[in-house]
C-alpha cells in the first residue's frame, strides 16, 4: 500500500527543480526582474503545481483510508454484538442483518479507497518526472509511460469495485428502509425518518446505476498505448 504523501517530498522537488534551472529565490532579483518566462519555466511551475495538488490529493486518500479502517472495525464490533443479542432473541433478524450489510459495504469502499490512492499516487510520480523533464533533466520516455500507465491502470480496475460498492450501499439502504417501514406500521418510527430513507435508497440506485453503465468506457476513452505514444513526432 502506498504511504501518504508528505510534504517533505513536494521540498525534495522543489530543491531538485530548483537547483537545475536559471531561477532565482531571492527577491531582491526579481522584483524589478520583466524578463519573459520561459515556456520551460512556464512548464516546470505549472508541473509542480499540479505536483503539489496530487500530492494533497494522495494526502486526503490515505485519510479516507484510515478512516474507514476505523469505521469497519466498529461497524465489525457491533455486528458480532448483533450476533450475540439475536441469538439471546434481543433484537429482530432484519436489524442484524442490517449490521451486515453496513459491515459488507465497509469492506468494499476500502478496497476502492486502496486503489484510488495508487492511481492518485501514481500521477503525484508522473507529475514530478514532467516538471523534471523541462527542468532540464533526462526522463526516459517508457519509464514515465509506465508510471502514468499505473495510474491509469488503478483507475480503471477500480471501476468494477466501486460498481460493487455502490450496489452494497443500495441493498444496505433496502434493508434499512424495510424495517423503518414496518416501525413507521407500529408507530415507532416517524413518517420523516421513513421518507428520509426512502430518499437515500433512490440516490444509491441511481449512483450504482449510473456508474454501472458507464464501466466499460474508461479504457475507451484517452487512454493511448505505448506504441500511441511513441508515434508522437518529436
Amino acid at each position: 500500500m502506498f504511504t501518504t504523501t508528505k510534504v517533505p517530498l513536494l521540498v525534495c522537488l522543489f530543491a531538485l527543480l530548483f537547483t537545475q534551472s536559471a531561477f532565482s529565490q531571492k527577491a531582491d532579483n526579481t522584483q524589478g526582474d520583466k524578463t519573459p518566462v520561459t515556456d520551460r519555466q512556464l512548464s516546470v511551475m505549472m508541473f509542480v503545481d499540479y505536483g503539489r495538488s496530487y500530492g494533497y490529493q494522495s494526502m486526503l486518500a490515505q485519510i479516507q483510508i484510515d478512516t474507514i479502517k476505523a469505521e469497519l472495525e466498529r461497524d465489525r464490533q457491533i455486528a458480532s454484538q448483533m450476533e450475540k443479542l439475536l441469538t439471546k432473541d434481543a433484537i429482530s433478524q432484519i436489524e442484524y442483518e442490517i449490521a451486515q450489510l453496513k459491515v459488507i459495504w465497509g469492506e468494499k469502499q476500502l478496497i476502492v479507497a486502496e486503489k484510488n490512492l495508487i492511481a492518485v499516487s501514481s500521477q503525484f510520480e508522473a507529475m514530478k518526472k514532467m516538471a523534471k523533464h523541462f527542468a532540464g533533466v533526462e526522463v526516459p520516455r517508457d519509464e514515465l509511460y509506465q508510471v502514468f500507465r499505473k495510474g491509469w491502470e488503478a483507475g480503471c480496475d477500480k471501476g468494477p469495485d466501486e460498481v460493487v460498492a455502490m450496489k452494497a450501499w443500495v441493498d444496505f439502504c433496502e434493508k434499512s428502509l424495510q424495517r423503518s417501514r414496518a416501525l413507521n406500521q407500529q408507530g415507532n418510527e416517524s413518517l420523516t425518518s421513513v421518507l428520509e430513507k426512502e430518499a437515500q435508497l433512490k440516490i444509491a440506485e441511481a449512483n450504482y446505476q449510473s456508474r454501472k453503465s458507464r464501466l466499460d468506457m474508461c479504457r475507451e476513452i484517452l487512454f493511448p498505448s505505448l506504441e500511441d505514444i511513441k508515434s508522437i513526432k518529436r
